[in-house]
């Protein structure tokens, strides 16, 4: 059995069976059929990380904050996807064009979910795919939304002699519009990450009133007339803003009636 094996193994036993769990060294060894020495190694190791415990005085373990942690994270990505999803059907059913659900990862933002265009001519990007944050409406609405000293670190670290995008960026313009995406609450894109196509993106909050994802709607430049773009932008601002105050947001100003 590997190491990892092994510490997966001690994980799992350790899971609370409808109480707290605190397990000595030698209960984990004879339970899971372990030498002694290496539980004490893959422990010192899991403590190290914050994945376990120890009780100083028993010198027992217990599962560490670490799991919870991820546990939080991948709770509230399910989540995340599963409270949008109407909010997305309802997009999909007023623009008839493909909608995708982002989320950011670092210094890029992710598609997590998407409904596909019922028209025969459409936007069809892969679910995984990511960009730098500054690329498409909906990576570069939430660069907009983030805290200053974030968003400035992630603009000084572009280079921007290779930015990966079909029409030319500099940290100037971008910033630029990054203050008109602020001001008017979402983000209008066209031709950078895919040619002959524009996004229109609204940010996503969560009940910490931070910016965790946004809602985009996509589809052939041709289509998005200006008509079209007010009326879309509108849709996807409203249901953007229905996602975040079922999140928890509640800064309330920002919602329409």
């Amino acid at each position: 059995m590997s190491v990892i094996s092994k510490a997966i193994h001690i994980l799992d036993y350790l899971v609370p069976q409808g109480s707290e769990r605190e397990v000595s060294v030698t209960t984990i060894s004879r339970e899971l059929d372990m030498p002694v020495q290496s539980v004490h190694r893959i422990l010192g190791s899991l403590t190290e990380h914050g994945f376990v415990t120890q009780n100083q005085k028993t010198k027992k373990y217990k599962l560490g904050l670490s799991i919870m942690k991820y546990g939080f994270l991948m709770w509230d990505s399910l989540m995340f996807r599963s409270v949008a999803r109407p909010f997305m059907e309802q997009l999909s059913r007023q623009t008839k064009e493909t909608v995708y659900l982002a989320s950011r990862e670092n210094t890029e933002g992710v598609y997590i979910d998407s409904i596909d265009s019922p028209q025969v001519l459409k936007i069809s990007e892969p679910i995984g795919l990511k960009l730098p944050l500054i690329i498409g409406a909906s990576n570069r609405v939430i660069l907009a939304f983030m805290p200053h000293k974030a968003k400035d670190d992630i603009l000084r670290e572009v280079d921007w002699d290779n930015v990966p995008s079909l029409k030319p960026l500099t940290r100037e313009s971008i910033e630029q519009e990054l203050e008109m995406i602020r001001m008017r609450g979402y983000a209008v894109t066209s031709g950078e990450a895919t040619e002959g196509t524009t996004g229109i993106a609204a940010p996503i909050f969560s009940y910490e009133s931070t910016v965790i994802g946004s809602l985009n709607c996509a589809g052939p430049t041709i289509r998005f007339t200006p008509d079209k773009v007010e009326k879309y932008s509108s849709c996807v601002l409203k249901n953007a803003e229905l996602i975040s105050k079922e999140l928890g947001f509640r800064n309330l100003y920002r919602l329409r009636n």
